[in-house]
């Protein structure tokens, strides 16, 4: 089952949230689909991919595949909590790798979840520049699959 998920804004859903609302967010690159026409700059992007991520970094508690009979959207301030999850994360990375005096680039793999999805220092830092951008900005996401 697919699960494409779209940042638009919390006062008109029918706005998509793009790099014209916040340039922090032009250089995203996340896993596109059919469905979604673009790679997280303007805001959409493939749930399916990332959600395994945020699932496991929550022990559980965020998930994107929300109840379809709900209003189908993730408020800002979940979209807040997930970000810090995945900033966490990434210091926690940077900081073993700087002990270890490893070199890191954009390809690094930094997590794999126990089924084995892997994902990049860039694809992790994207989502959460497009998260914590989106919440800061008290944009939701709406989740379709």
């Amino acid at each position: 089952m697919g699960l494409d998920c779209y940042i638009v804004h919390g006062n008109d859903r029918d706005k998509a949230f793009t790099s014209e609302d916040d340039e922090r967010i032009k250089d995203i690159q996340l896993c596109g689909s059919m469905f979604t026409s673009g790679h997280g700059s303007d805001g959409s992007f493939r749930g399916k991919v990332y959600d395994p991520l945020i699932q496991e970094l929550s022990g559980g508690e965020h998930t994107w595949y929300i109840d379809q009979d709900e209003d189908n959207f993730i408020p800002s301030d979940k979209l807040k909590e997930q970000a810090e999850l995945l900033s966490e994360l990434l210091t926690a990375v940077v900081s073993i790798i700087e002990e270890e005096n490893e070199t890191m680039d954009d390809d690094t793999i930094v997590y794999q979840t126990k089924g084995e999805e892997e994902y990049t220092y860039k694809e992790v830092h994207d989502l959460m520049t497009l998260l914590r951008v989106a919440s800061e900005r008290r944009a939701v996401m709406c989740v379709w699959y």
